[in-house]
């Protein structure tokens, strides 16, 4: 009974030696890993790989600006000691609700997490001038691994913003014409059409369809000039425009004008102003006073609380496809049928 009791012990000492051993090594083990995290980051502190053109600098815990890079206080209109101290708001960033509290939760997800934040922030110069930069946050740790601070890495992103903002823009146009293009122009014309319909507005829509003149022109002249006369019937279209309202060419032959805030009485005048127009423009490409006229322009307006984008725009391309069937050129709408000016 001794023996069995002695022998109980003797493997309760071993299993509880070869536990603190584990221990022990687990314990080595997190002290190298703390070590070599504080070294990551004290080596991501004092290097952070910026260029020339950025804007390194540091915030404790109570925002004040503890540290800027040379160059980047050059950038902002400062120097080094003239911000060294200074709370980072109304400094380097404006002092409002909302900065505060991005930068509060920025501050206190690092405390948890010791994580990298990338967000995109306005740095303000010392000349009051708005900086817009990609920003780079990370934590500063203390030994324990306690978050003291922020850290910023800023790169000025001002300037690719506008490419972008420019490239946005010429990618939603029309090579030819300088309208917008299909895709762009119909979905203008659901999100206006719906906001009619949500406020009750007055709400219309032209369409000028240049098909059988195109290839009339094309086919008898050249395509070039075909693609002219696309050009110069637009800028009339243009020329015709309410206020707040778009253009853009569909199907490659379409004019279509969304009149927002515009009565159907309204857009039936600028159609049959326009289909005067253009003619007049078309025989300028040494096109006669009778084919200049193969224009079918057409207008609708939305109905009622029941109509719908899409039974606006099929209304506007059946009156255009029986038009172009019947070869009836001119104002088509439900009201009229085949307006054709007399050949000069």
């Amino acid at each position: 009974m001794l023996q069995t009791a002695f022998f109980v012990w003797v493997l309760l000492f071993l299993g509880l030696a070869a536990y603190a051993l584990l221990l022990r090594n687990k314990l080595k083990q997190t002290r190298r890993n703390l070590k070599e995290l504080i070294k990551e980051n004290d080596h991501q502190q004092s290097n952070p790989q910026a260029t020339s053109g950025d804007i390194y600098f540091k915030v404790n815990r109570d925002f004040n600006i503890t540290f800027i890079s040379e160059s980047g206080a050059d950038i902002l209109g400062y120097t080094p000691d003239e911000l060294l101290g200074k709370p980072v708001f109304g400094t380097l960033f404006e002092d409002k609700k909302g900065n505060r509290e991005t930068l509060s939760v920025a501050l206190n997800k690092m405390s948890k997490h010791q994580s990298t934040i990338n967000t995109q922030t306005v740095l303000l110069k010392n000349n009051a001038q708005k900086q817009l930069m990609l920003c780079r946050e990370r934590p500063i740790l203390n030994e324990i691994l306690e978050c003291e601070g922020i850290s910023f890495l800023c790169k000025d992103i001002s300037e690719a913003r506008a490419w972008q903002e420019n490239l946005s823009e010429f990618q939603e146009r029309d090579i030819f014409t300088n309208t917008l293009n299909e895709k762009t122009i119909l979905e203008r014309f659901e999100h206006d059409f719906l906001l009619a319909k949500r406020y009750n507005k007055p709400f219309s829509c032209i369409v000028v369809e240049l098909k059988d003149i195109y290839e009339f022109i094309s086919k008898g002249i050249d395509f070039e000039t075909a693609d002219r006369m696309l050009k110069i019937v637009s800028d009339v279209c243009f020329a015709n425009l309410t206020p707040n309202a778009h253009i853009g060419r569909a199907d490659k032959t379409k004019l279509v004008l969304v009149l927002n805030g515009t009565a159907r009485e309204k857009a039936e005048a600028i159609a049959f102003k326009i289909f005067q127009e253009a003619v007049a423009v078309i025989k300028t490409l040494r096109v006669d006073g009778y084919n200049a006229q193969m224009i079918v322009v057409t207008y609708t307006n939305r109905k009622n609380f029941n109509d719908t984008y899409d039974g606006m725009w099929a209304r506007l391309r059946r009156h255009i496809k029986t038009a172009l069937k019947r070869r009836e050129y001119g104002v088509v709408s439900s009201d009229n049928r085949g307006n054709i000016l007399e050949a000069k």
